[in-house]
């Protein structure tokens, strides 16, 4: 419970302190508190405390949930992954590169809502050595390289076997699952959260549309 609290407090400074119009509402507080305490304490430990509004984005999704015409409340954006052993010392030689430019375009989307796995930091060290290889070549690089990774949060009515459901999903429209957490709050919701790649675009609303198409063929709603 402590650790809980203490995430708790560092998120709510976060979103105090960049004056979030959420956080400036009467009793916001109160409601955050109740949003940790309704998740377990493994979510406060995951959760990414420098994203405190993607905190405000999982509480928003549990809300819609309980409303069964929303369900279920999904959330795509594109995200960044970057290993943690990255050397941030960059040779100047290489500050115009041809592949500068692609580089900055890909540093644009936030991290994950929650810590780095194996499987990510795998992923992002493989992106850095492509990098590397191919800096000379930025058109080759930047089609054959660059893969956009996306976040999917799903919040619906929780069920036995709901997670495997989910996965088959995603796996059914050729997306591959390269971290997955899963969270029940006491209420009886779920909060869903992949990072996958193998879709082909940025754009996301082709991809909420597939989401839609196949999640309706999965018995997942009371």
């Amino acid at each position: 419970m402590q650790q809980k609290l203490e995430v708790y407090k560092e998120i709510l400074r976060r979103l105090k302190e960049s004056n979030h119009e959420e956080a400036n509402l009467p009793g916001f507080d109160d409601q955050l508190w109740t949003h940790f305490n309704s998740l377990p304490t493994r979510y406060a430990l995951d959760v990414n405390v420098e994203r405190a509004e993607d905190v405000l984005t999982h509480k928003r999704l549990l809300r819609l949930a309980h409303d069964p015409a929303n369900r279920p409340a999904i959330e795509i954006r594109l995200v960044q992954v970057h290993p943690t052993s990255d050397d941030n010392s960059t040779d100047s030689s290489l500050q115009d590169s041809p592949s500068k430019e692609a580089a900055q375009r890909k540093n644009l989307h936030p991290p994950p809502a929650f810590g780095s796995s194996p499987n990510l930091e795998a992923l992002a060290l493989e992106a850095n050595k492509f990098d590397d290889q191919d800096g000379d070549n930025s058109e080759y690089a930047d089609s054959n390289f660059f893969r956009p990774t996306h976040e999917i949060t799903f919040s619906t009515y929780d069920k036995p076997k709901l997670l495997s459901k989910l996965t088959s999903l995603l796996a059914d429209i050729g997306l591959n699952i390269q971290e997955a957490h899963a969270f029940s709050t006491v209420d009886g919701y779920s909060l869903d959260v992949f990072v996958v790649d193998g879709w082909p675009y940025e754009e996301t609303e082709q991809l909420r549309q597939a989401l839609v198409k196949e999640f309706s063929k999965i018995e997942v709603i009371p």
